[in-house]
């Protein structure tokens, strides 16, 4: 049997299949102080906001130097006032070149997954899908120069 195409594995194999089970979320009052120290705290770029188990938004590293730094914000006020509000979601048995297309297209890094009811369950993140992909290109990627028309003038640790 032929081996698979990586157009066809990609496909064919479900977010819920790669993903993994590291969902950080607040609710949207929570103030962008507490925002920051939780994203600090779960070493995360990220928060997904939901309310009553929906993804309202989504709060990233981006919206904090974007909208936050340098200018004149009180911390306390809700992240809601500075998240991205109606984040696009994907589901769990979405397929990961949906994933790849979805953050391709629209430039995202994290995309909140949600079930059958729209309740969210997880998330999708940029890194996963690269880790996923080099999995998929093992020698290839660990074989790879720096640059592919670089030319090495003297032998590694030499």
């Amino acid at each position: 049997m032929p081996e698979k195409s990586v157009d066809a594995l990609l496909k064919e194999k479900k977010i819920f299949e790669i993903v993994n089970p590291r969902l950080v979320q607040a609710p949207p009052d929570i103030s962008i102080h507490e925002a920051i120290r939780l994203m600090q705290e779960r070493r995360s770029s990220y928060i997904v906001v939901a309310d009553n188990k929906k993804a309202v938004g989504i709060f990233t590293e981006t919206d904090v130097t974007r909208k936050i730094l340098e200018h004149d914000v009180d911390w306390s006020r809700p992240v809601r006032d500075f998240m991205t509000p109606a984040p696009a979601v994907l589901h769990p048995e979405d397929t990961v070149a949906a994933a790849i297309d979805l953050m391709g297209q629209r430039r995202f890094y994290h995309i909140p997954l949600v079930n059958e009811n729209e309740e969210l369950v997880n998330v999708i993140s940029v890194r996963t899908l690269i880790r996923f992909l080099a999995e998929l290109y093992p020698a290839e990627i660990l074989n790879l120069p720096p640059a592919p028309d670089q030319i090495m003038e003297t032998r590694e640790g030499g």
